[in-house]
């Protein structure tokens, strides 16, 4: 396709860079206070672009770009969240005293780089892409540069992303050399071809090279070290924007990547459905059993983000069409749960000063309103009925009931029952916050209410996304519906 004529198709985009150009400007002239509208503005401007798209199936520029159902489902995901995140960030950054207008720049920036993720379908845009959501993300994790935490949290973000970053290139390099493409739908047929004259191990090596950087971006263990302490060092808004998009990005990337090198149809040199099986087993044991002795929030919804990258690879262990409809609507899902649950913490926060599960004690009689709330983000994060959380595991759980691994059921059957008792685990230490909201005396001395000009922006925000959550739950058709719109074919 002509590269003009392949302009068309990224609207959306150049949107989204318009409006970082725009808040930069509005930073010079110091017209800072237009910096949050102008990011919700640009957000919702590329969204309706993307409406308008319909179900384009467009390959753009000499095959590395796809512009089709899929990568636009993930768009309006990061662009929700995005826009989602701006909204709730305007008052809790109103005290910084430097980088508020730079902070939406990096937002937007961060939103642009995922949605090419999205659509990357050559092996050096994914690389670029990644690395530019990347280094954005290093940037707004230590944003605040006088506080010790951040800019610790920053730098181990460097450090294990640089390291994840290094195998992923290699093992492109060699994945390159193999076939002689970067065309992600190329590389599946020419690995079949060159099957025979390909040793299984030199495969095997190359793959686990590049999911260390998918791995990397998606909190997978053993490449999750960096998040717990990234989450909790970070900005509140920071790090709720982080647990939903970049992650989000990096499972279209993977889905993308795996459909192209190991179509499901094609076989390969080893089983790697059953690699990523024990990746998801062995990240919900590190998400859920990380999270038991937890004490601060953040912390704790760290690991937790982590146990739900398990469970979603648990649908990549599969990699069938109902299981990757299933992964998208529980990606969905997670985003609406996930950003509630950090949208209390950051209101504890600027509210009461609690960062703790101690520090939640009584809370629920003291503020009733949040404490409901609160529970319902709980309930939907374990999975508990009549939220949207129950239904994303159930559809994923039964996907890969019904469709089992590498052909064999009881294995299919084996790792939803693995998933199942995780999922029994993460009740303790999800209940311990709504336990101490209801079923404890408040603290001693307990902090008076704070201060806060962001109270009403919060708690409209927290009422649409419990709204939403306990909608979902409950009359699921229309999400179902898109997703299997949207699902990569």
């Amino acid at each position: 396709m002509d590269p003009r004529a392949s302009l068309s198709w990224v609207w959306p985009e150049v949107v989204v860079v318009a409006t970082i150009v725009a808040v930069i400007l509005a930073d010079i002239v110091r017209w800072r206070a237009l910096a949050c509208g102008l990011t919700v503005v640009g957000f919702a401007a590329a969204a309706a672009l993307i409406q308008n798209q319909g179900e384009a199936g467009a390959i753009a520029f000499q095959n590395a770009y796809a512009v089709d159902g899929f990568a636009s489902a993930f768009k309006l995901m990061f662009l929700g969240a995005g826009l989602l995140t701006a909204l709730f960030s305007g008052p809790a950054i109103r005290a910084w005293t430097s980088g508020r207008a730079e902070y939406f720049a990096l937002l937007a920036s961060c939103v642009f780089g995922m949605m090419i993720m999205a659509g990357a379908n050559d092996l050096l845009l994914m690389y670029l892409s990644l690395e530019f959501v990347s280094i954005t993300s290093y940037i707004m994790a230590g944003l605040l540069r006088k506080n010790r935490k951040s800019a610790e949290a920053s730098l181990k973000y460097i450090i294990y992303g640089a390291g994840a970053s290094g195998m992923m290139i290699y093992g492109m390099s060699f994945l390159y050399g193999l076939t002689g493409t970067l065309d992600v739908r190329a590389l599946g047929q020419r690995l079949a071809e060159l099957q025979p004259n390909v040793p299984p191990t030199l495969t095997l090596v190359t793959s686990v090279l590049i999911l260390a950087g998918f791995g990397y971006k998606i909190a997978a263990a053993p490449f999750h070290m960096w998040c717990p302490d990234v989450y909790e060092g970070a900005p509140t808004p920071v790090t709720a924007f982080f647990s939903v998009g970049p992650k989000a990005a990096g499972f279209a990337m993977l889905a993308r990547y795996i459909d192209g090198v190991f179509p499901a149809t094609a076989g390969g040199p080893f089983e790697w459905k059953l690699v990523l099986a024990l990746i998801a087993v062995l990240t919900m044991a590190v998400g859920n059993f990380g999270a038991l002795r937890q004490q601060n929030l953040k912390r704790l919804l760290a690991y937790s983000s982590i146990a739900h990258a398990g469970y979603l690879l648990v649908a990549f262990a599969a990699f069938t069409e109902a299981s990757r409809q299933a992964m998208l609507f529980y990606l969905v899902v997670y985003v609406v749960m996930n950003l509630g649950a950090f949208l209390v913490v950051l209101f504890l926060e600027e509210r009461y000063g609690i960062e703790t599960v101690d520090g939640c004690r009584g809370l629920g009689w003291k503020n009733p309103q949040i404490g409901v709330l609160t529970t319902v983000f709980l309930f939907s994060l374990t999975g508990l009925p009549p939220t949207a959380g129950f239904v994303g595991k159930l559809l994923v759980f039964s996907t890969v009931i019904e469709h089992g691994l590498t052909g064999r059921d009881q294995l299919g059957i084996a790792l939803v029952v693995v998933a199942l008792l995780f999922s029994v685990v993460s009740l303790f230490y999800y209940m311990r916050i709504a336990a101490a909201m209801w079923l404890s005396k408040p603290r001693e001395g307990a902090e008076e209410p704070l201060p806060s000009g962001g109270t009403a922006v919060y708690s409209a925000l927290l009422w649409l996304l419990a709204l939403l959550t306990v909608g979902l739950g409950v009359w699921w058709g229309p999400l179902q519906t898109f997703s299997k719109l949207a699902v990569l074919k």
